[in-house]
């Protein structure tokens, strides 16, 4: 009996995952500017319902100020963050080949350095480590026009879709304003056609997702705003150029699974020290430290209690998501893991 349950339990997670990997391939691309619209009409909703109650608006018209407002805000805030990052980023891409150039003379002076130490090594080892020194180089030497094919492509890329990306936002909008309208109606189908069994199901299901992956998104924000301050605060300690810029973006890669600030900091800092900027080279791996430190210390608070996974799970959940979707599997899977967790275990707290 209780190996026939255990099998039970690992077809269901079978399935399961079966079905969140079919939505996440297929149905998500297609569904999702309605699904952003449903999630920002749940978003308006306390607010909208506390105001129509105090007036005598139509639910139509006060969910399309709503809505309206929530965008106003929001184009607001991207317009003042962009304005920002992209200048920075505008004045960083015009000295970049100035500050590619300034890098020949160190690595020159390394690869010098590498050569003379192969050539002490003896005959076999000391060719094969030349010529692995010179591939090294060579390969390094192309990356800069790599990085700007990779730009050029992607600008092509954001071009050439750039009607799909209208239709796309035009159709999230109206979602939005529609979804927000309609949602109480939307409520009410689902209770009619839905059996009350699973009407409980889902309302209990749905609630333990909305605290769960709610506190993930929470917890994950803080520490990417602590995170930005920090970096932000040791760039201008350092007196590095374009201080908002990389501590932003340094917040985001530090955010990604598997990635962290070290990804970046610690090529940086040697980079430093091959140039003979020893204090900014230093400085690069104090904030380095200090950046980490504190994550390690706020994320198993902020973030541990909200998922509950195990090590282990969320190890396979990275992996598996990569090899199947790449970055955004590694976002998406961990998630999927999360839903499995309060599907199949729904009396485990987080």
């Amino acid at each position: 009996m209780q190996a026939r349950n255990y099998l039970r339990t690992a077809l269901i997670a079978l399935a399961c995952a079966v079905g969140v990997w079919l939505l996440a391939v297929f149905a998500l691309p297609v569904l999702l500017p309605f699904v952003i619209g449903l999630a920002i009409a749940a978003l308006v909703e306390k607010p909208l319902r506390l105001f129509l109650s105090r007036t005598r608006l139509p639910r139509a018209l006060g969910a399309f100020l709503f809505v309206l407002v929530f965008y106003a805000l929001l184009i607001a805030a991207a317009y003042f963050l962009c304005r920002i990052v992209c200048d920075e980023a505008t004045r960083f891409l015009k000295e970049l080949p100035e500050l590619a150039s300034s890098l020949a003379g160190p690595f020159g002076r390394l690869q010098e350095k590498l050569y003379a130490l192969a050539d002490r090594l003896p005959d076999g080892v000391g060719a094969a480590a030349r010529e692995g020194v010179e591939s090294f180089f060579a390969n390094g030497a192309r990356i800069g026009s790599r990085i700007y094919d990779w730009l050029f492509r992607l600008a092509s890329g954001v071009l050439g879709k750039l009607p799909d990306i209208v239709l796309f936002l035009i159709t999230t909008v109206v979602a939005s304003f529609m979804s927000a309208a309609e949602l109480p109606k939307l409520r009410e189908l689902v209770r009619t056609r839905a059996p009350e069994r699973w009407q409980k199901k889902l309302s209990a299901l749905c609630a333990r997702l909305r605290a769960t992956l709610g506190g993930y998104v929470r917890a994950q924000c803080k520490l990417m705003g602590v995170t930005f301050l920090i970096l932000t605060a040791g760039f201008l300690i350092l007196r590095m150029q374009y201080p908002l810029l990389f501590g932003l973006v340094l917040a985001f890669v530090d955010a990604l699974p598997v990635f962290g600030t070290g990804t970046v900091l610690i090529p940086w800092s040697v980079l430093m020290f091959l140039r003979g900027n020893m204090r900014c080279g230093v400085g690069l791996l104090i904030l380095y430290g200090c950046a980490s430190l504190t994550r390690q210390a706020l994320e198993p608070r902020m973030v541990g209690r909200h998922i509950g996974l195990d090590p282990l799970l969320t190890l396979m959940a990275l992996y598996v998501g990569f090899r199947c979707a790449g970055i955004a599997g590694m976002l998406l899977f961990p998630l999927a893991a999360i839903f499995l967790k309060q599907l199949l275990v729904p009396d485990t707290q987080a």
